[in-house]
């Protein structure tokens, strides 16, 4: 390789692995809390993760991050406060109703099975299955978005090889194309409309923009 190919192959990498991380934080964000990821909304420190993945991967979006998301996701509530602020937001349905976290309230309705059909396809071309030990469907906003973590990580470690990384820019495309695209402003809808912890609104306002511009860009990626 030459210099200037080096260099854009270095990039593509970069850019990857730092859409993982995006993926990675907002899972942690948005899924169950637990004592280490409320220390790290606290002290500030995953916020600066997120911050600097988007600077590296998506530019024009780490802006908007440090001017509206940020300032909404710097946790001053004990764990116990939020575990209840979560369970509120999305489980209980009290002392209001709770926004779903999963693709199949929002669409497919009258087949979810099928739509968990379709995920554990997905998943499992991959090598990859729900934690047996958990109680988490293939559908909850968690899996799809460590999935994506998965398949941004591969295409890094595919790169880093010297392999051809279009079969995980192929699924990126057709996951984001297929599902997380498709649903992500419905939960955002209804989060708007149902939940008024700032932390989660915040969260999914940065999910559903990342998720747009990253497919933006694989189309762009793929058809180059």
């Amino acid at each position: 390789m030459n210099t200037l190919n080096d260099e854009a192959v270095v990039e593509r990498i970069d850019k990857s692995l730092a859409r993982s991380r995006v993926y990675s934080l907002l899972a942690i964000g948005l899924g169950f809390p637990d004592v280490e990821s409320h220390a790290g909304f606290s002290d500030g420190r995953l916020m600066i993760e997120m911050h600097q993945a988007l600077e590296v991967c998506m530019p024009g979006l780490a802006e908007y991050f440090s001017e509206q998301i940020a300032p909404r996701l710097k946790l001053t509530c004990s764990f116990e406060d939020f575990e209840a602020l979560f369970l509120t937001a999305f489980e209980t349905n009290m002392p209001v109703p709770s926004a779903a976290l999963y693709e199949g309230v929002h669409v497919q309705q009258s087949n979810r099975p099928g739509l968990i059909l379709e995920l554990k396809g997905f998943y499992r071309n991959f090598g990859l299955t729900m934690d047996a030990q958990g109680n988490e469907l293939e559908d909850t906003l968690t899996a799809e978005l460590e999935f994506m973590h998965f398949l941004t990580a591969k295409q890094a470690q595919a790169e880093m090889e010297s392999l051809s990384p279009n079969a995980y820019q192929r699924a990126q495309r057709d996951f984001l194309e297929r599902h997380l695209v498709v649903w992500l402003p419905l939960v955002r809808a209804e989060v708007n409309a149902k939940v008024a912890t700032q932390f989660f609104v915040a969260l999914i306002d940065l999910a559903e923009r990342f998720v747009d511009a990253h497919l933006e860009e694989m189309l762009f990626e793929l058809n180059s």
